[in-house]
């Protein structure tokens, strides 16, 4: 949907496309009219069917560039669960970690908003009580969760992302690594980096996954990974220690953790690399 999206801002805007990387402020030059067009998710994570960018990674800097306008908004989103029953069980799993992720990273990233925190807490609790399921045992009641809680991700991560979405960029950008697994196998570590000094949002998260009570919501997210397939350590997918101070750089540019509700230095994107290999 992002390669799509790219092709309809590409028809009546014939810069080069990374002339309107929203991070350079490119979106004022998206003037002109953009085709109609839909979006048909297949799959419960990435939620770009509700999106206004496009996401494009730089094949020479190695960096993420964001497409964005707001015209680049879908006309009609058609989100119909029975075109997922199909879907793989990694990429179900890769994707759903995705849409946990979004949900997650949303709801305490440093800016207010009550909405988007509200519409990230019932994502999570979806995801809580049919991901395992939709990769595992799926059904039409599982997958029509996941596909919700992907939409929800979407639409409250308009509020900002953090972290562990910049501890991912640049696995995908670098190693080609799917976005979903990227993000699945960090969460838990940047999580546990964010929780001192939040954590009564952490509570609240931790109840919207319907955890019991003194259940560690690190340690759930490290068991859930585990029941769905996901592998635990970067080394895992490929990731070398010969790559971390490469990663380490290519994470503290990224455009996601200015939102993150402490700040990042490069030394802790290292640390977390290293943490998590």
């Amino acid at each position: 949907m992002d390669v799509a999206r790219a092709i309809v801002l590409r028809i009546h805007h014939r810069e080069d496309l990374f002339k309107y990387d929203d991070l350079i402020g490119g979106d004022v030059y998206v003037t002109n009219e953009v085709p109609h067009f839909i979006t048909i998710p297949t799959t419960a994570g990435t939620g770009s069917e509700v999106g206004r960018s496009a996401i494009i990674a730089d094949d020479n800097s190695h960096q993420k560039k964001i497409l964005f306008s707001p015209k680049l908004l879908a006309k009609i989103v058609f989100a119909d669960p029975l075109l997922t029953m199909d879907l793989p069980a990694f990429i179900t799993a890769a994707t759903g970690m995705d849409a946990l992720t979004h949900n997650m990273e949303a709801f305490i990233a440093k800016m207010e908003h009550p909405m988007c925190e509200g519409i990230a807490l019932e994502g999570m609790r979806l995801i809580g009580q049919s991901l395992e399921k939709a990769v595992n045992r799926p059904d039409l009641n599982a997958r029509s969760e996941m596909l919700l809680a992907s939409l929800m991700g979407a639409v409250a991560f308009q509020k900002g992302l953090g972290v562990v979405h910049s501890l991912a960029h640049p696995l995908s950008s670098l190693l080609d690594t799917h976005h979903g697994l990227a993000n699945a196998v960090n969460l838990s570590y940047g999580m546990a980096f964010n929780r001192s000094g939040f954590e009564e949002k952490f509570e609240r998260m931790a109840g919207a996954l319907q955890l019991n009570p003194g259940q560690d919501l690190i340690g759930f997210l490290r068991d859930l990974n585990g029941m769905i397939g996901i592998p635990e350590k970067l080394q895992d997918i490929g990731v070398k220690a010969e790559h971390i101070e490469t990663l380490a750089n290519l994470a503290f540019a990224d455009f996601a953790h200015p939102n993150n509700p402490k700040p990042v230095s490069r030394e802790d994107f290292k640390q977390l690399y290293l943490q998590a290999l």
